[in-house]
């Protein structure tokens, strides 16, 4: 039996499993198989729980929430995955199909809501992400995922939060306090960007929507800018992003491989001919093999 299977179905935690508690574990589970569609055709592999709606803080009165998709596998590591939405829009029920998919193959993925507005009010939402990140790993035991494998993942202003995650490891001002447990790292293994900005100083410059939807203030965008904070100490990044995106230009997506490759960093671009902003592309058997095979090389096998 699943040691962690085996712990969740103990619920009083004395080493037995009585009738009460094995029957409560049976009727779970018919009730996440109810629940086990997400999104119009989006579904979850077999054997995968999920645990929503689980309160990982709480900033300004809002509470923040994930879902937690947990495979059968015994210590999993685990994707934390991070919603686009031009950081005023989005729900963590909004995870890309291969992501998810990647929940058959052993990998557990907790997606995360933060606090949403525009970029202005950075930098609370990446704080949230980082609360997040804390959280998952001072709960890991009682879940069952391994808190030394975690990656990061997301899609445009997610992938955005998740560049930025990845690449601010122990940067005081974009760490913050939310959720406690100041102890853990926020440090990950991996970062997977789907069409995600990179230079917000950038952007600004060439895109002029980008400007007029967000009220910086002095400082925001160079503090909220990943290439901004790239170091030494990075983890290796895959890097998604269509051609004919019209929201986010695949130049952000150039100029933070470019950026990489210059700093001797592991970096992978992947430049998808006639997609935009999002689709099934991304998620399509070409680039889900890229993706679990980066995944798999950088954080399944733990070096």
């Amino acid at each position: 039996l699943n040691p962690n299977l085996f712990k969740r179905t103990d619920r009083n935690q004395d080493g037995t499993i009585t009738k009460a508690e094995f029957d409560t574990a049976i009727q779970e589970r018919r009730n996440r198989s109810a629940s086990r569609r997400l999104q119009p055709g989006k579904t979850l592999p077999d054997g995968v729980t999920a645990h929503r709606n689980i309160e990982y803080a709480v900033a300004e009165q809002q509470p923040l929430q994930l879902d937690l998709y947990l495979p059968e596998t015994t210590n999993p590591p685990l994707i934390v995955w991070i919603h686009g939405g031009g950081w005023k829009n989005g729900d963590k029920a909004n995870v890309i199909p291969a992501i998810l998919r990647l929940t058959g193959e052993g990998y557990a993925v907790a997606s995360i809501n933060y606090r949403l507005k525009d970029l202005s009010i950075h930098p609370k939402n990446i704080h949230d992400c980082k609360g997040a990140v804390r959280w998952l790993r001072a709960n890991s035991a009682e879940y069952g995922y391994d808190p030394n494998r975690v990656a990061v993942a997301g899609s445009s202003a997610g992938g955005h939060l998740s560049l930025l995650l990845g690449m601010s490891s122990g940067v005081e001002e974009l760490e913050g306090t939310i959720a406690g447990h100041t102890n853990q790292s926020t440090a990950v293994k991996a970062i997977v960007d789907f069409y995600g900005p990179s230079d917000l100083i950038a952007m600004a410059e060439t895109q002029q929507r980008f400007n007029r939807v967000h009220d910086f203030k002095p400082g925001q965008l160079d503090s909220a800018s990943p290439l901004r904070h790239l170091t030494q100490d990075d983890p290796p990044v895959l890097i998604l992003h269509g051609d004919r995106d019209k929201t986010v230009p695949v130049e952000q997506s150039k100029l933070l491989h470019e950026g990489y490759q210059n700093a001797g960093k592991i970096s992978e671009l992947h430049i998808i001919e006639r997609a935009g902003h999002g689709g099934k592309e991304f998620s399509d058997d070409i680039r889900y093999k890229f993706i679990k095979s980066f995944l798999d090389t950088h954080v399944k096998i733990l070096k």
